[in-house]
């Protein structure tokens, strides 16, 4: 196969249920991190994605050709991948070729319209966690939040945004836009709320990326679960303390049907809240 999709990475975007993120800019460079499943490698060495439901992803690819793929499998091993955008096409072998995805086949919701094509740039060195390290990394993050939520009546999000969060076996995926102009996307495990307008990241993952951010970076984070359901929210990079990454949260949207898109949160009712 193509390099630089080694066979590791190769087989993990393979999987049909492995959980795979599109992380996008818009023209202003504010991040966008939501689930595409059918990413998957074609044989020519790119990746190709069916244009199913993505509104927001395609309107920032007109306007920005970096993308980056956060991927992790089911031995908890993840990756980080950078890319540029080559183009939908309606009609050719890539538009059959995600047609056949068992995931799209039968789809209840609506048709795929294009296939888009990302040209891999660069793929990150993997990093991977035991069901163990998993376990203890959510533990202590959980246990941080504890002591780390305001007690205000602040809120970005809902409560069954906050559950999702709250879930050891949901799966996150973060993106800032890094140094090279590229949307850094990548997976993570120990990702909880404290509060409704606070995140908490602390696993291996979060360690090797957000070590080479500044504090105001902005963050978009996704998160799926086995319904499936998925939601996005965004908000500031705040430091790191007590081992653990902060992220303050000003937007919450449904990364799912049957409210895609949607703002979840009440940005009117925040600011009649903000202090004067």
């Amino acid at each position: 196969m193509p390099e630089p999709l080694n066979s590791q990475v190769y087989a993990a975007l393979e999987g049909r249920f492995t959980p795979k993120f599109l992380a996008t800019l818009d023209d202003s460079g504010e991040p966008n991190c939501v689930p595409v499943l059918t990413i998957h490698p074609y044989h020519d060495g790119t990746l190709v994605f069916g244009e199913f439901l993505m509104r927001k992803s395609r309107a920032n690819l007109c306007a920005c050709d970096a993308v980056g793929v956060a991927v992790i499998d089911e031995s908890f091993r993840g990756w980080s991948i950078k890319g540029r955008f080559r183009g939908f096409e309606t009609r050719g072998e890539r538009l059959d070729f995600v047609n056949r995805l068992p995931l799209l086949r039968y789809n209840a919701y609506t048709g795929v319209r294009a296939a888009g094509a990302i040209e891999v740039a660069d793929v990150s060195p993997p990093i991977s966690m035991s069901k163990y390290r998993v376990l203890g990394d959510y533990l202590r993050a959980r246990a941080i939040a504890l002591f780390a939520t305001r007690n205000d009546n602040r809120s970005c999000m809902p409560v069954q945004v906050a559950e999702k969060f709250l879930r050891m076996g949901a799966v996150r995926a973060a993106a800032y836009r890094d140094g090279d102009g590229f949307p850094r996307a990548f997976p993570l495990m120990a990702c909880v709320p404290a509060g409704r307008d606070r995140l908490v990241m602390r696993d291996p993952f979060a360690a090797a990326y957000m070590k080479d951010i500044e504090p105001g970076t902005r963050l978009a984070v996704a998160v799926l679960t086995r319904e499936p359901v998925a939601y996005q929210v965004k908000g500031v990079y705040a430091g790191n303390r007590t081992g653990a990454a902060f992220i303050e949260l000003d937007a919450c949207y449904s990364a799912s049907p049957p409210l895609l898109g949607e703002r979840l949160d009440k940005p009117e009712a925040r600011a009649r809240r903000a202090p004067r």
